[in-house]
């Protein structure tokens, strides 16, 4: 019998067809793949292992086209091996025909295990509360559900909510089960005040009860991005002004917040005073957040003397409670001073007269506090052109000294032209907090091998002790000038 259709002539789709529910013992396992709506009635099938080799015809059939609604439907079926099959490998279906040829993996699915039902719970940042209505959404998330049997409902102090409420279709999770969220619209007066919220999903017995303070049980700011942190003075502050700056910042605040609300006081734990407390501008952090410095200034004696310092920060429709740190100074034990080495460029930076590179290695400290300025002929040189790290204790075993390195980068020039370079060290354990070494082209490297750069200062050791009053009077005013020329104003106002 002769079909006629009035379609055009069409490859065909290929569909793999896989076995389920199959538990037998045999060898083989039969798999099969479905090609649809082509024409004409001329095609055929073959089969490649995963290999990418023949299947032998003997092992694979075809089945006898059937024509519906003027396209053809055709299968085929193989056999393979049921060990290969268990193993995920892919086996391929190639179907030829006229308008084109079609290859399909088949390839056995992964078993769907279904896990039990959970519950997620995600809370708004203070920053979502910058609508116009003040109100912000809490968000129940409910996973791993049948559709159909999974109602949510919201309750406020145990009362059933019926309005301010979205809630989504079942959604496929690729796990085999459904995932379900509803949205609730909560307001700021009720967030900032702790209200306690539930979301209920009944028929799989499952709810989570919350408030603010369920996001924030550590650290209650973390949950509206406001972090508080104490930052301990500079010791180099303190070497040329004999005073101690105490600062305590306040970051990942929201550009829409009332700055005028915020309120920062240093405190002294000794006798409970308040200090005076100057506060910065507030400056951008990124797009949507600033941070702002409030800064107490006490005498540095106080601050060696181990006094506890207290910041206090309260801030209405941003923080729910006042924020506390303490600042003091750490307690590392009996103070150490530094010795200092200075180590000339390399040979091989050297050859390649470009920038080169001079170390400055501070060893054996404690505390961890220090400064170092570069001097070139004496003079200071900017602190864009060198690095210091922070100090490091040196061994991580039982360690209460530390090291450091500063990296000077010099045109190769300057060091070859005889210039001298000087890294000046300040420490609290040193003699006059301070102590300089000196290094030059010229420098005896077996003097530096021997420990010459050692910068403890002998006290014993009369010539270099007198000499060190005049490094001190010379960088003091050096240090100064570099200072003044490279500060910036800063806006502020007094607390």
């Amino acid at each position: 019998m002769v079909t006629v259709s009035s379609e055009s002539p069409k490859a065909p789709s290929l569909f793999p067809l896989i076995p389920s529910g199959d538990s037998s013992e045999t060898a083989d396992i039969a798999i099969g793949c479905l090609a649809k709506n082509f024409l004409p009635d001329s095609i055929a099938f073959s089969w490649d292992n995963p290999q990418n080799q023949s299947i032998s015809n003997q092992n694979y059939m075809k089945f006898p086209s059937v024509l519906l609604s003027g396209m053809y439907t055709a299968t085929s079926q193989a056999k393979v091996s049921r060990t290969t099959w268990n193993q995920m490998k892919p086996f391929y279906c190639k179907a030829t025909h006229p308008q084109g040829n079609k290859i399909v993996p088949v390839v056995q699915k992964v078993p769907v295990v279904l896990t039990d039902p959970t519950m997620l719970i995600r809370a708004p940042i203070f920053k979502a509360f910058s609508s116009a209505y003040l109100n912000s959404t809490v968000t129940c998330e409910v996973s791993d559900v049948c559709p159909g049997n999974v109602a949510i409902r919201w309750l406020k102090e145990q009362r059933e909510i019926t309005t301010g409420i979205t809630t989504s279709k079942p959604i496929p999770n690729g796990r085999g089960g459904y995932t379900i969220w509803s949205k609730l619209v909560v307001t700021k007066e009720d967030w900032v005040s702790e209200k306690k919220f539930t979301c209920e999903a009944k028929a799989i017995d499952l709810s989570e009860t919350f408030d603010l303070t369920s996001f924030c049980k550590t650290t209650p700011p973390s949950c509206l991005d406001v972090t508080v942190e104490t930052i301990p003075p500079a010791f180099a502050d303190m070497f040329l002004t004999s005073s101690a700056n105490l600062t305590c910042k306040i970051s990942n605040i929201p550009l829409e917040a009332d700055y005028s609300k915020l309120n920062v006081t240093w405190t002294r734990a000794s006798d409970q005073k308040q200090l005076h407390t100057v506060m910065t501008n507030f400056l951008r952090q990124s797009d949507e957040l600033s941070y702002v410095n409030a800064v107490a200034t006490v005498c540095a004696t106080e601050w060696k003397e181990d006094e506890t310092f207290t910041c206090k920060v309260t801030f209405e429709g941003v923080l729910v409670n006042p924020i506390e740190k303490t600042l003091e100074k750490d307690s590392v034990g009996e103070p150490k001073a530094p010795s200092v080495y200075v180590l000339p460029p390399s040979s091989e930076e050297l050859n390649l007269r470009e920038k080169v590179t001079l170390t400055c290695l501070i060893k054996n400290f404690n505390p961890g506090n220090f400064f170092v300025q570069w001097l070139q002929n004496d003079q200071p040189v900017s602190e864009s052109v060198y690095f210091t790290s922070k100090a490091i204790l040196e061994s991580k075993i039982q360690s209460k000294e530390y090291f450091a390195y500063s990296m000077l980068n010099v045109n190769e020039q300057e060091w070859s032209a005889g210039d001298s370079f000087t890294c000046v060290v300040g420490h609290e354990a040193l003699p006059y907090n301070l102590t300089q070494k000196t290094v030059n082209k010229n420098t005896d490297l077996h003097m530096l091998s021997k420990g010459y750069v050692d910068g403890i200062v002998d006290s014993e050791d009369e010539e270099e002790f007198q000499n060190l009053s005049s490094i001190l009077s010379t960088f003091i005013i050096l240090f100064l000038v570099s200072l003044f020329y490279s500060a910036t104003v800063t806006v502020i106002k007094v607390k």
